[in-house]
């Protein structure tokens, strides 16, 4: 558990609190709130995030990544696509076969990392959640190649990419 403290101004004297917040409990809690959203949204729950997750752990476990990075690692594959409401719009709302769409689908990778910007990690994770959708070779929404991708971001990707594929009804 992280402690926070929080100054509150009330009747010009500055009281100070200190406020207990449970990181593994809101990690949950955020998790479940994406999964109703998604269900809400596209009548079906898959709960991607949960299973993005522990199949990045599980690679990052295999390449020896433990501790603090592992934690953060957990914390950021299961709110990969924390703008999910963006990322439902650019995917079900956007027909992206007819479009060079690339560029659009980074939108919510923006507003993903954003929004967990004051989140407390304990690791340098800046841009995992940007660039979670760029591949090797440069042709991501952002151009980034696989030198400027951080390895969270790559593990995410091909977590991502690999659940993608376990759900089509192809196989």
């Amino acid at each position: 558990k992280l402690f926070w403290c929080v100054k509150i101004e009330k009747n010009k004297k500055e009281s100070e609190w200190e406020m207990e917040l449970d990181i593994i409990g809101l990690l949950g809690a955020c998790s479940y709130a994406l999964d109703c959203v998604e269900a809400e949204l596209t009548h079906v729950a898959t709960k991607h995030g949960k299973r993005v997750a522990y199949m990045s752990v599980c690679t990052a476990q295999k390449m020896g990544i433990t501790g603090d990075a592992l934690q953060d690692l957990a914390a950021c594959s299961l709110l990969h696509d924390n703008a999910l409401t963006q990322y439902i719009y650019e995917e079900f709302h956007n027909d992206l076969t007819k479009n060079n769409t690339s560029k659009q689908l980074g939108i919510h990778c923006i507003y993903g990392e954003e929004n967990l910007k004051m989140y407390p990690f304990l690791t340098d994770v800046k841009n995992v959640i940007l660039y979670h959708h760029e591949n090797a070779d440069g042709s991501g929404p952002f151009g980034k190649t696989w030198e400027e991708i951080p390895l969270f971001a790559r593990i995410i990707h091909l977590c991502d990419i690999l659940d993608a594929f376990c759900r089509t009804p192809v196989f």
